[in-house]
């Protein structure tokens, strides 16, 4: 994917988003699968932007205990501007799935005032603002899988958001291992392989590797 594609520049047409892309000194990078693509303290003034592959933001806390907080597909950007605050009894990476292209922009070069006050500029503040309030959905989607509070109710609600965003006639798609999944929902993984035992039983889901169908509704 160029980076013109990006929803960063969305409304940009490609001469101007490479002028802008040079002007804002953007730095693209890649990196292998399994790869850690930076830390917290490393992107404080940075935007990343996923040009290809997938990531994942990861929190560990004071004991190591690994949770996954956002899957980063292609289109994603991360940041400080675009996650929780981290304390100090825990820290944030970002670490590949994929092998990934990432663009970084530091976020100075997208708010400072721009000499020539350009369309384009104000183009892509605009669209900065635009993504911080999907984030912000985002992590709301976030609190209200992590609310529930059984396994099951936090699985189900975790599917029905992915199977809202799934166009439609597509089969929806876990985008994690069920170890990863594990980690998302903050829950034991052989627990968790118990509940889905017990769900496709059930009746209530169906999944062939990664793909699944919630049949009906969990009493």
């Amino acid at each position: 994917m160029l980076p013109e594609d990006n929803i960063l520049f969305k409304g940009i047409d490609s001469d101007d988003c490479r002028r802008m892309i040079s002007c804002f000194n953007a730095d693209i990078r890649r990196y292998k699968a399994g790869s850690s693509i930076a830390g917290y303290d490393d992107y404080s003034d940075k935007i990343g932007i996923v040009l290809s592959g997938r990531a994942v933001m990861v929190r560990y806390d004071i004991n190591g205990v690994r949770t996954i907080i956002e899957t980063l597909e292609e289109q994603s950007v991360f940041g400080a501007f675009f996650t929780f605050n981290v304390s100090r009894r825990s820290n944030m990476e970002i670490i590949s799935e994929t092998d990934c292209e990432i663009m970084f922009v530091r976020r100075s070069e997208l708010t400072k005032r721009c000499e020539n006050a350009c369309q384009c500029h104000s183009k892509v503040v605009e669209n900065l603002l635009a993504l911080m309030s999907e984030k912000t959905i985002t992590l709301s989607e976030r609190i209200e899988v992590l609310s529930q509070r059984s396994i099951s109710d936090k699985l189900i609600s975790c599917l029905e958001i992915i199977a809202d965003k799934t166009p439609d006639g597509k089969t929806p798609q876990i985008p994690f291992s069920t170890t990863a999944l594990s980690d998302y929902l903050c829950v034991n993984r052989s627990a968790l392989q118990r509940e889905i035992s017990k769900l496709k039983k059930e009746g209530v889901l169906t999944i062939s590797k990664r793909k699944f169908r919630l049949l009906k509704n969990k009493d």
